[in-house]
């Protein structure tokens, strides 16, 4: 039977400084790779206190022009790795390709293992808009490198439907983002999301033989949840749709619809995110292994 329940989530927010290479919490550098692949990684203050402890990684792919400072803190990425403790990454990327960049995604990810103390058995991709597409397409080509993923506010569907790799992932859209009434008044994603949602959780084995999808029953996501929870956070209601795995005690692929969202970054996510990503760990051996 699916159970749906209702939750208020109280999440508390760290304060976040100024702009620049040293700002309070975090430390930006500048990188450049072997193969002239550049960004920025962001760093911890507790690096200066323990600088060879292994840290989770997160890769965040969100288009980041001429201040990705503000990005990260927009996306609110800032205050959630000062909270965790995380190393953060944020390569430069083309907006308009994705799957034919994975490789130079892939040249940043190594050179941040290679340089800093990343605990390569958490290491997580997320991203907004064209960057959630980029999350999918490394999911096709490096699937063994990441423990989960955070798609927001667009994806692409992966092209490589079965793989021994599994892949905890989550989706985050607004209910004013890329969103399409259909001709019975239901409302539902984009084609791409539409694609991309299927080939996820037909690559996870999520989907009962024969299953399919259903707007009219589900709105925007298609496919009848296990469980569905309501968070009011910020004054808008966030509603979960989760879907659970044979194996797994917390939701293996979630979706989560904010009332009332556009598409435009908001801080709230990076820790909706993390709350989700944090429970996922990647074993030597490709397992997917869940952690408190």
């Amino acid at each position: 039977m699916k159970r749906f329940v209702s939750i208020i989530v109280i999440m508390a927010l760290l304060l976040s400084g100024c702009g620049g290479k040293k700002d309070k919490g975090m430390k930006e550098v500048e990188y450049t790779t072997e193969s002239e692949e550049t960004g920025w990684i962001y760093l911890p203050d507790s690096m200066e206190d323990d600088p060879e402890r292994e840290r989770p990684l997160v890769l965040m792919l969100c288009a980041p022009g001429t201040s990705p400072s503000d990005k990260l803190k927009a996306a609110g990425w800032w205050k959630q790795a000062q909270e965790a403790d995380l190393l953060i990454l944020m390569p430069k990327y083309r907006t308009t390709e994705s799957y034919s960049q994975t490789d130079r995604l892939m040249e940043s990810v190594n050179y941040a293992i290679e340089n800093y103390p990343v605990d390569t058995t958490r290491i997580y991709a997320t991203g907004f808009s064209n960057g959630g597409g980029a999350v999918t397409a490394l999911v096709n080509d490096y699937p063994q490198t990441f423990a989960a993923i955070s798609c927001m506010s667009w994806m692409m569907p992966i092209k490589h439907l079965s793989s021994p790799y599994e892949m905890p992932f989550q989706i985050i859209q607004g209910s004013e983002d890329l969103t399409l009434e259909m001709d019975s008044g239901a409302m539902r994603v984009i084609d791409d999301e539409v694609w991309g949602i299927e080939a996820l959780m037909r690559y996870n084995h999520l989907l009962e033989h024969g299953e399919a999808k259903d707007f009219d029953k589900t709105e925007y996501w298609g496919y009848e949840p296990d469980e569905v929870k309501t968070s009011e956070i910020d004054g808008r209601t966030w509603t979960f749709s989760n879907h659970y795995k044979e194996g797994y005690t917390r939701p293996f692929g979630q979706m989560i619809l904010i009332d009332g969202g556009k598409h435009e970054l908001n801080e709230d996510e990076a820790f909706v995110a993390w709350d989700f990503l944090r429970h996922y760990t990647r074993a030597q051996d490709g397992a997917v292994i869940e952690v408190e």
